[in-house]
């Protein structure tokens, strides 16, 4: 099967986490499946691979390019923020390598139908969830709901969008006429309230991007799965991280320096490892995209002669 989501810093990535046969490792999230490949062939016939995605069409795509995969799979549609309790649940205490893989897949922008594209007029929701249920918050929640001072409040916050008030005052304006229903509609009421399309950036870049991280609380799970899955990492094991924006790199820069620091882990890129000119060529998603990683362990200490 051809991917249609090109997996980034692939080879980067394969060699932070330096797999070896027998291993554990959990995986947050499969995306379209290139790197679980490779971590498969990777760890063997007695390794095992739990990867999680919230959405099921993703899982089900995973499933099928890991048909055959020489190693245990286990697929699971869960948030990888309760790292502990799947792993738990899962039958392990301990897993011996992390990589998560953040932010959204070119799959779900091009074909979930959920709105996260402003390129097509879509229901508003921007769920990973493909199917949210009773209770979940959804694009349209926010939109159409917020007040405009929380509405400013992400776009700045989440987005950097310096237009953060002009775009909350346009969205609050325009729904007292008539509920925003489409992404479509939204791009549209974004781009006028910035003043129209200048750059070969769309104007609804950021604010998009802003409300997608609030719908899935982004950087919360994050938080969550570093802090969780540290516990549920074995000694010297690693945990690998791909980053597409600032917030998620600098919640991932600030953890890792508090486990240094502290004693607990040995950082394993003093810089963030970003993609070469060639990739950000042939694959432009990988334009923003950092790896940061970390051991599980202290640092050894060198020994003088």
């Amino acid at each position: 099967m051809t991917d249609s989501h090109t997996t980034v810093l692939l080879n980067e990535t394969l060699l932070l986490l330096n797999l070896s046969p027998g291993l554990t490792v959990f995986e947050g999230t499969g995306g379209s499946g290139g790197l679980s490949r490779e971590i498969a062939k990777r760890i063997g016939e007695k390794g095992t691979l739990i990867i999680t995605d919230l959405d099921a069409v993703a899982l089900e795509r995973i499933k099928n390019n890991l048909e055959g995969a020489p190693c245990q799979v286990i697929l699971l549609q869960e948030n990888f923020r309760d790292i502990a309790r799947i792993i738990r649940e899962a039958g392990f205490k301990l897993v011996d390598r992390i990589v998560l893989d953040l932010g959204i897949s070119t799959d779900q922008i091009k074909s979930s139908g959920r709105g996260f594209s402003f390129d097509k007029d879509e229901p508003l929701q921007m769920t990973f969830k493909n199917e949210p249920t009773l209770g979940d918050l959804t694009a349209y929640d926010v939109v159409n709901s917020w007040k405009e001072i929380s509405l400013a409040d992400i776009f700045w916050g989440f987005g950097g969008e310096r237009g953060a008030r002009k775009v909350a005052r346009a969205i609050v304006d325009n729904r007292v006429a008539k509920v925003i229903e489409t992404s479509g509609e939204l791009a549209e009421i974004v781009m006028r309230a910035l003043g129209g399309r200048r750059g070969a950036i769309h104007p609804a870049t950021k604010v998009f991007q802003a409300i997608r991280i609030a719908v899935n609380d982004e950087l919360g799970a994050l938080r969550c799965v570093l802090r969780d899955g540290w516990e549920v990492l074995s000694q010297d094991g690693r945990i690998v991280v791909i980053s597409f924006h600032e917030l998620e790199d600098r919640e991932v820069k600030k953890f890792l320096k508090e486990r240094e620091s502290s004693g607990q882990g040995s950082i394993l890129t003093k810089k963030p490892i970003t993609p070469t000119n060639a990739e950000k060529a042939t694959n432009p998603r990988s334009r923003s995209a950092k790896i940061r990683a970390i051991k599980k362990g202290a640092r050894e200490e060198k020994k003088n002669d």
